[in-house]
C-alpha cells in the first residue's frame, strides 16, 4: 500500500469549500424537512376535518 501524496493548496482550498458546503445544505434539508413535515401534519388534519383555532 503506498501513501498519497500531500494535498495541493487548490486541492485544501476545495475541500474547505466541499465540507462548508455540505454543512450548509445539511442545514437546508433539515429546514425543508421540518416545513414538509409541518405540511402533512396540517393536511393530515384537513382530511381528518380538524380546524385550526
Amino acid at each position: 500500500m503506498t501513501a498519497e501524496p500531500p494535498l495541493t493548496g487548490d486541492e485544501r482550498a476545495e475541500l474547505t469549500w466541499l465540507r462548508q458546503e455540505n454543512d450548509f445544505l445539511r442545514v437546508q434539508r433539515d429546514i425543508l424537512l421540518r416545513v414538509a413535515s409541518g405540511y402533512a401534519h396540517d393536511f393530515e388534519a384537513v382530511l381528518r376535518g380538524e380546524r385550526h383555532h
